[in-house]
């Protein structure tokens, strides 16, 4: 039977007539409407930024977790060759070969699972080499940062090894001269003398490698040869910096030749701010607490060019991630005292006693 205008139907039940009521239906208001999607709105709300600091913090930890090992693998190169690799190597002239050949990162690529690349790298030509060009093309995920927004994918590279006050360069007919990144010849015994090519010269040559771990290098043909051993660090492992983030290392569309291999020591490398006036550490004229200031600050070239700035840098909010020698990683205060920065950066800064570079010394507890 058809519904009746009350909305009852008969029926039979056991052959006897009765009938049942049926509800009339009815939709949602538009006021309820409203309601519902304005609590559906305050939960989405409240969600995502939850969902986003997830997110972040997932990125951070395998940031920390890149350069950790990073860390292991500079301990595998050291125990396996007996030093640690530089943090860039270059031929000179008159090499028929020479310019920049490659850099620490190269060289611990079968540390890092890499070994396909390390194998068919030729160690005889440099970067700009046709097999070489290839290859340092390539990307490498532990290199990179999930946090580094300034990573483009190919050749890129998020971190850094401790390169101390500077790196060495050649000036005309003479080599191996100490260089400030910020613009100075370093005059590290005080005696007024720089890069003359006198015995003056290895006096600070000598004070030069307790400023840091990695140096620049002369692949294969001697000239610079300087470099550290894990034994080598006095100051205790614990308590010496190996690997940063530096987000402006990495690589840049304009030089086809920047990225992971190019040993550039603005690219391979972190410094600390320079803690001598005008480059000469004479008495009186060092001051470490500069050496985490200005250009040199921890993420103040977080928006420089790629390339242009060799300090420690991270688009973490107030700091860096920051491997020891022990392979323990911290995550550094971009605030932290500059003379204890120096001294982490040190891997012998007990030698400087009794020196105008003398530093102070660290405890556990002290960053």
């Amino acid at each position: 039977m058809l519904p009746n205008r009350t909305g009852t139907r008969d029926v039979e039940r056991g052959g006897t007539g009765g009938c049942v009521s049926w509800p009339a239906r009815r939709g949602f208001t538009m006021i309820e409407l409203l309601v519902v999607t304005a609590i559906i709105s305050i939960l989405v709300s409240l969600a995502l930024p939850a969902l986003g600091r997830a997110r972040a913090a997932a990125r951070k930890l395998q940031c920390m977790n890149h350069v950790r090992n990073l860390a292991l693998a500079l301990q595998q190169f050291d125990a396996t060759h007996r030093r640690l690799p530089a943090s860039g190597n270059y031929r000179d002239a008159p090499v028929a070969q020479s310019g920049p050949y490659h850099t620490w990162a190269v060289s611990i690529l079968p540390y890092v699972d890499q070994n396909v690349i390390f194998q068919q790298w030729d160690f005889d030509r440099p970067i700009t080499g046709v097999v070489n060009q290839k290859l340092a093309q390539s990307l490498v995920p532990v290199f990179v940062c999930p946090d580094d927004i300034s990573a483009v994918g190919m050749a890129d590279l998020s971190y850094v090894v401790n390169g101390g006050f500077g790196f060495t360069y050649r000036a005309g007919s003479v080599g191996d001269c100490v260089l400030s990144p910020w613009g100075h010849n370093l005059d590290l015994n005080g005696d007024g003398k720089t890069c003359v090519g006198a015995p003056s010269d290895d006096e600070d040559r000598a004070l030069f490698k307790k400023s840091g771990v990695f140096f620049l290098e002369n692949w294969k043909d001697g000239g610079t040869v300087r470099h550290h051993t894990l034994a080598d660090i006095l100051d205790g492992t614990s308590q010496t910096f190996l690997v940063s983030e530096n987000v402006r290392a990495g690589y840049d569309p304009e030089d086809p030749h920047s990225g992971f291999a190019n040993p550039n020591p603005y690219r391979c490398a972190f410094y600390i701010g320079l803690p001598c006036q005008g480059g000469s550490c004479v008495e009186g004229n060092v001051d470490y607490s500069s050496a985490n200031s200005g250009r040199a600050r921890i993420n103040a070239g977080r928006t420089s060019a790629e390339g242009s700035s060799p300090a420690p840098s991270s688009f973490h909010e107030g700091g860096v991630h920051m491997a020891f020698a022990d392979g323990h990683v911290k995550f550094l205060a971009e605030d932290i005292d500059g003379k204890i920065y120096a001294a982490m950066a040190s891997p012998q800064g007990m030698l400087y006693q009794g020196t105008p570079l003398e530093q102070v010394i660290v405890s556990g507890d002290a960053y």
